[in-house]
């Protein structure tokens, strides 16, 4: 009787033993597949705060928004910067161009992007563009003057004589909470350049966006 005794309490010893070790593995389990999980669910809310939306990418002002995949002409060094803001005496009106005898040597201007689309702005947004402004004639382009369309809108021009083949770099910022505006009212603001172009006396860079 002993013997069985002592068998009993042995056998009784080892099973309890045997299920702690199932239960700790099963454990062991569910705290890998929860830190797995975590780790999952960070990587996606980290990826989409360091993947900017195009909207985003627009109010950052990134020189990638002039196209980097475009070969840009090499910035002038001649002339002046000009600052430019919403002064009403010298909004054009009306301008035509005249074209002068293929003879002779002109300046040709030419504004890219013409357009911008920023998307969806919120009333506090403040965005910084970038255009660029580029001379494909045979003769040197001078800009006398930059005006903007609405006191929302500055910008500054880089150099104010480009010569053939060169560019200059127009600074626009935009601030959507400059006016109040209907909510999903659709906005458009205009840079004005006043050249020596004579087809073009006054090219234009827009900016087009939906102020919520």
């Amino acid at each position: 009787m002993g013997r069985k005794n002592k068998r009993r309490k042995q056998h009784r010893t080892q099973g309890t033993g045997g299920r702690s070790k199932s239960r700790s593995s099963m454990a062991f389990v569910l705290v890998g597949v929860m830190l797995l999980g975590l780790a999952a669910g960070l990587v996606f809310v980290y990826g989409r705060n360091q993947t900017p939306n195009a909207a985003e990418s627009q109010r950052r002002g990134s020189f990638a928004q002039v196209g980097q995949s475009v070969d840009l002409p090499p910035l002038s060094t001649q002339g002046k910067s000009i600052y430019g803001w919403h002064d009403m005496a010298n909004i054009p009106k009306n301008v035509k161009g005249r074209p002068l005898p293929k003879d002779r040597p002109q300046p040709d201007v030419g504004v890219k992007p013409g357009n911008r689309y920023l998307g969806s702005l919120g009333r506090k947004d403040v965005v910084n563009l970038r255009y660029i402004v580029v001379n494909d004639g045979d003769h040197d382009l001078v800009i006398d003057n930059v005006v903007t369309s609405c006191g929302c809108t500055t910008a500054t021009l880089s150099h104010n004589i480009i010569p053939p083949g060169r560019r200059a770099d127009i600074a626009v910022r935009f601030d959507a909470g400059y006016h109040k505006v209907d909510p999903g009212q659709q906005v458009v603001r205009i840079v004005w350049l006043m050249t020596n172009d004579p087809d073009t006396p006054v090219a234009e860079a827009r900016l087009t966006a939906v102020i919520r």
